[in-house]
């Protein structure tokens, strides 16, 4: 404190000392004088509008006549709390692939969006109960008026004409119709009046926009189609369309040459606005489709998404498509080109994300086509084409293209169910350039020329030539020394071969040719092997030379010297390529666009090259049938097959396409080749999966259930179609229970007995099936052996064992030899619809434990199963008798024995006999079984009673209709899905690692995991132990590399001595997750998560290591390499997603850092279709 100078500031210093003036001193008043202000009156709440104002026009002039008030629908409704078309738009900067936090939009299919629970309120009142003259009125409100005129609204005016009543009244034909027309035309007039006075903007629904479902039922003169069912139609392709250009004289879009059939049904639906499966053979034109779908969009001013399964066919389209329409779009995974074109190309894992997300585009958007939609096959990456269909809006058309199936009609059925659409099925009758198949058995030299044909264009299978060839082959083997060969061959040996083949498709004039050699390590063998090959010209060896240096005029010079460049740069310029997963992406499409140009002479592919590449050649060569699965090698089968071999045969340049297996070692077998060749492909089949992130998104946004995703799955289709018939059966069941009599209190007894014995014999008929299958067991049962059965009205009989037939695969039968009555009783109706189970509890009671034969008594043979045994007597193992007298004299003598006294024959007790161990599963149901049994005897006396059977009957059939009532239920409800136990489990997993809690709430981690693309619980997990702390990017990038490397590599990978504890916690981690997934029984989704193969290399190339040097550390193909890292950023993205949405801008920043240090050089140069 200064210091203090005078009398006054000394004065001053004492009064704040003595008198201190601060706040608490005083306080403000608990209640404040209320001010009046007018003014606030006028002050009204911001909302959104309830309401809006629209012009009405004159239907003539258009002049507008007054504006109308109208309600609004959904106010107030975003994306972050509806899922309706009118709710607000996003922001501008998530139009194109919206956000986590927003609502999809509803699907199309589902059932309408549920009411408020307020207006789900049923409320029954009482109106004589109520006041109706409110205090101070004069008059008030008559309930009983409103109510009258509300039943008088609600009366429905009979709009149908009974047919029967005209026919009985003799009204022909002409005066029905004439009547109806009078009536109709009273009605126009009436009507054409009112809609005077409509607006304009009430008539926009026309025929051409009408909903399939308000077309007319009833079409009599529509030509009949071939195959049809509720949702799906084939269209009859045999009859040729004369009239296409009356029936569309305004086509969107005009082709240079004639249409076949099936493209011109495709359209014709297409401007119908129906859905539309193509199913055409490859190479058949059915992009002609996809591009007339585009261009009816861009005419309309709505949007196309046309999706493929593979990034590289997605690139190769929007270069195809960009040539006819130039509002093109592209968008990958880290590239966003024209985001708001008409037409966006992009996977199918994109538009699945764009849906979850509710992007905005999708209100605008008109067609969804998929191409290749048979990759729904896929068992990886199928589910997605699943999700993407159920998630489809309803104002979306979907387009499907794929290769011919067996079971186009099952899909299209399926799909049309699902979005309440009806799906024409459109497929072509033959190839419109037909194939034929050759076995080569040359081996060069004069052997060169050895080919035969195997199957003609026509489908025909030469059985002689198929002989021939291997007569041929076998020549060859003898006449080498050294005798028949061997099941290898050396590389000397595959390049005489090969040169030999290339000698005989130069002289034919077979060239361009696809070799598919399915192996990318034969691939480059061959390549390497045939070095002395020259197929260009020297004209053609320079276009090559500029146009190689040109696309790779952008990479780096030290990424220009890569082997992998150099080696196929030599290759190329002599007109041999190669193209698998392993080559770099941009050398890829290099060799894409030479095959196209004709300076690729011969290109040898793996598998992927056939995958909707539209680039055929004139000959296709098989090097082998067989191929590795990643599980076994196998033939290929047919599907494969003919994708490969479709690759032949150009359309307008060849009229045949030719396709050679080679036979390098021996001619494959005739019944292996056969159905490779002629046979159907496979059919498409349910790859559906239920993910985590459907799981917490669903219960993230509560309007669509888990439920609702799995009954709408193409794997629940064939379930789904029973409904209709399980639900009749319901409704019959529970009518005919409502009519049965309620059950007195003294029948409660037999209830019990009832559910007792039902459950005794279940266990019963279980363990006998079990049992009889027991080595031991087996030797007691031979022939002559005596046994107690109960089958139908036989119970409790002793039995002689006459035959046993076992039959693999089915129930061992067991005929047998029993007393009966001497005359038989006639089965009347009401027991011939009693069950089995009715007589095996009837057994138990004490009226039924012996058997008394009437008369003189009988024989009878029946034929009985395991679970009609009751017990193996210890008696008797001798074959029986000679003669059927003697036998039947025996039993009889045995029987009174019984009867009088039970203990007279042993029966051999089965859990000693099978010497179990006291752990045993048998041991423990053997005992369960004998707990049940002895309950049932504890309420026996109650059956002791008069009229047992009739009183038990009324019990029977009442407890028989309530089970039958309930499996009814549980059939109808989600419970019976083929999902549905594998959801609860995952519901139990999440609820362990606490991404939802007790009442299926999604915590904060639910939230992170919903917007992982991939491995979402693997990465969220690391995200809240705080893993990438202290990590840096070049680490980071490194360890999340093991989520996203799938290749094997030989040996053990190499890990940095600075990361081992990292991988360490990583494995922890996945184990954490693997083992909550055991326990809770649930799809292992974690097991194989990890692999880290490529760490050190990601690791050096995050440190700015250059390309080359990063390939010395490992044998991993560059393609891999390339595909792994490109993965490898998204990943990055997603975490960086989560950080911002749990507030951690540390990590934000330290992904962002990651995948700046991994973008770069060749790993990530953009694509030549998106550049040249």
């Amino acid at each position: 404190m200064n210091k203090i100078r005078g009398e006054d500031n000394h004065e001053k210093l004492r009064e704040y000392i003595l008198n201190p003036d601060i706040s608490i001193h005083d306080p403000l008043p608990d209640v404040l004088p209320r001010k009046f202000n007018e003014l606030k009156l006028l002050h009204i709440p911001k909302c959104a509008g309830s309401t809006k104002l629209i012009p009405r026009r004159d239907v003539v002039t258009g002049e507008i006549l007054e504006f109308v008030e109208i309600d609004v629908e959904d106010v107030g409704a975003n994306a972050f709390n509806s899922m309706s078309m009118h709710r607000e738009p996003g922001l501008l900067e998530e139009i194109t692939r919206g956000s986590h936090l927003n609502y999809p939009f509803w699907p199309g299919g589902f059932d309408a969006e549920l009411e408020p629970e307020l207006a789900k309120l049923q409320v029954e009142l009482n109106f004589e109960q109520l006041l109706t003259v409110p205090p101070g009125f004069a008059s008030g409100h008559d309930f009983a008026d409103a109510k009258k005129k509300t039943e008088s609204e609600n009366v429905v005016p009979a709009t149908n004409v009974d047919l029967l009543e005209n026919l009985e009244q003799d009204l022909d034909v002409q005066q029905w119709l004439q009547m109806t027309r009078s009536e109709s035309t009273t009605t126009t007039t009436n009507v054409a009046q009112r809609d005077l006075h409509l607006p304009a903007e009430f008539k926009d629904v026309d025929d051409e926009i009408m909903k399939s479902d308000l077309q007319p039922i009833l079409n009599i003169s529509s030509t009949q189609q071939i195959f049809s069912s509720d949702w799906a139609e084939m269209v009859d392709m045999s009859q040729p369309i004369t009239d296409f250009k009356q029936q569309i004289p305004s086509p969107a879009l005009e082709f240079p040459f004639e249409l076949d059939v099936f493209q011109k049904q495709a359209i014709l639906k297409l401007e119908q606005r129906q859905y539309v499966f193509v199913a055409a053979h490859t190479s058949a034109g059915k992009t002609v489709v996809a591009e007339y779908a585009i261009a009816m969009s861009k005419r309309d001013l709505t949007r196309t998404i046309y999706t493929s399964p593979i990034k590289a066919l997605s690139n190769q389209k929007y270069r195809d498509f960009r040539k006819t329409f130039k509002d093109v779009g592209l968008i990958t995974g880290d590239l966003q080109i024209e985001p708001t074109a008409t037409c966006l190309i992009m996977t199918t894992e994109i538009l699945r994300s764009m849906l979850y997300c509710g992007s905005d585009i999708t209100r605008d958007l008109e067609y969804v086509i998929f191409d290749e939609v048979h990759y729904i096959n896929n068992p990886e990456r199928g589910h997605v084409w699943e999700e993407i269909i159920i998630l489809l809006p309803d104002h979306v058309n979907i387009i499907m293209l794929s290769a011919t199936v067996p079971n186009t009609m099952e899909l299209a059925d399926w799909v049309g169910s699902t979005k309440k659409r009806k799906v024409y099925v459109i497929s072509t009758l033959k190839r419109p350039v037909p194939l034929m198949h050759y076995l080569y058995t040359g081996a060069g030299g004069k052997s060169r020329d050895d080919i035969f044909l195997l199957v003609d264009a026509q489908g025909k299978y030469l059985q002689s030539n198929y002989e021939r060839a291997v007569e041929r082959k076998k020549e060859m083997s003898s006449s080498k020394a050294g005798g028949p060969s061997s099941n290898y061959i050396n590389s000397k040996q595959e390049q005489y071969i090969w040169t030999g083949m290339i000698d005989f498709l130069k002289r034919n004039q077979k060239m361009p040719v696809v070799a598919f050699t399915l192996s990318r390590n034969r691939c480059d063998a061959n390549v390497v092997a045939l070095k002395s090959v020259d197929l260009n010209t020297a004209k053609e060896k320079g276009a090559v030379q500029k146009f190689f240096l040109q696309c790779l005029a952008k990479l780096k010079p030290p990424d220009r010297s890569i082997p992998q460049v150099l080696a196929l740069k030599d290759a190329l310029e002599r007109g041999i390529g190669v193209h698998h997963s392993g080559i770099l992406p941009i050398l890829k499409e290099i060799v894409e666009m030479l095959f196209q140009n004709g300076l690729v002479k011969l290109l040898f592919a793996t598998e992927t090259f056939a995958m909707g590449v539209n680039m055929p050649a004139r000959t296709v060569i098989f090097d082998s049938i067989k191929k590795f699965d990643g599980m076994e090698m196998r033939n290929l089968k047919p599907g494969e097959y003919i994708q490969m071999a479709g690759r032949a045969g150009r359309r307008g340049h060849d009229e045949n396409g030719t396709v050679i297996l080679m036979c390098k070692t021996g001619v494959p077998p005739s019944m292996e080749l056969r159905p490779m060749i002629l046979g159907l492909p496979e059919k498409l089949q349910s790859q559906f999966i239920l993910r985590y992130a459907v799981i917490l998104t669903c219960l993230r946004i509560e309007s669509i259930k888990v439920e609702d995703i799995m009954k709408y799955s193409f794997k629940e289709f064939k379930q789904k179609l029973q409904l209709p018939t399980q639900q009749k059966l319901l409704r019959l069941a529970e009518d005919k229970f409502a009519r049965l009599p309620t059950l007195g209190e003294h029948l409660q007894p037999l209830v019990y007995f009832y559910d007792k014995a039902v459950e005794y014999w279940k266990e019963k008929h279980r363990i006998m099936k079990l049992l009889v299958n027991q080595a031991k067991i087996q030797k007691e049962l031979k022939l002559g052996r005596i046994i107690v059965i109960t089958h139908g009205r036989h119970y409790n009989k002793l039995a002689i064992l006459l035959n046993v037939k076992a039959v693999l695969g089915k129930d061992t039968v067991y005929k047998v030899l029993v007393l009966d009555h001497q005359f038989k009783a006639k089965d009347t109706k009401e027991d011939l619809n009693r069950g089995e189970l009715y007589y095996k509890i009837l057994s138990l009671t004490p009226q039924h434990k012996f058997f008394q034969p009437e008369g003189i008594g009988g024989h009878t043979v029946l034929d009985i199963k395991a679970m009609d045994i009751v017990s193996i007597s210890r008696f008797k193992d001798a074959p029986p008798g000679a003669t059927v007298v003697k036998v039947v004299t025996e039993l009889q003598q045995l029987n009174e024995a019984f009867n009088a006294n039970p203990e007279s024959i042993k029966c051999i007790s089965l859990s000693k006999e099978i010497n179990v161990n006291a752990e045993d599963e048998l041991l423990a149901m053997l005992n369960y079984v004998d707990h049940l049994k002895r309950q049932v005897d504890n309420v026996l006396p109650h059956t002791n009673i008069a009229g047992f059977e009739q009183e038990f009957d009324k019990v029977y059939e009442r407890r028989v209709l309530e089970i039958n009532i309930e499996e009814l239920r549980f059939k109808n409800s989600a419970k019976n899905l083929t999902l549905y136990p594998d959801y609860c489990n995952k519901l139990q997993v999440l609820r362990s690692l606490n991404y939802i809690d007790e009442l299926n709430e999604v915590t904060l981690k639910g939230k992170v995991a919903c917007e992982m693309g991939q491995n979402e619980l693997m990465i969220t997990e690391l995200i809240f132990c705080n893993m990438f702390n202290d990590l840096g990017p070049a680490e980071i990038a490194a360890l999340l590399s093991g989520l996203v490397f799938q290749a094997k590599i030989k040996g053990q990978p190499v890990i940095p001595t600075a990361l081992r504890e990292c991988v360490a916690a990583f494995e922890q981690i996945n184990d954490t997750i693997l083992a909550a997934e055991q326990r809770c029984q649930a799809g292992i989704q974690a097991e194989n998560n990890l692999n880290f193969g490529l760490l050190e290399v990601v690791y050096e190339w995050a440190k700015n290591k250059p390309f080359a040097e990063i390939m010395k550390l490992t044998e991993v193909q560059e393609g891999i390499i390339v595909r792994c890292i490109q993965q490898l950023d998204e990943t990055l993205r997603d975490v960086k997603t989560a950080a911002i949405r749990i507030g951690n801008p540390g990590l934000q920043s330290k992904m962002e850092e990651a995948s700046e240090a991994i973008k770069r050089d060749i790993v990530f140069t953009a694509s030549l279709y998106t550049e040249l």
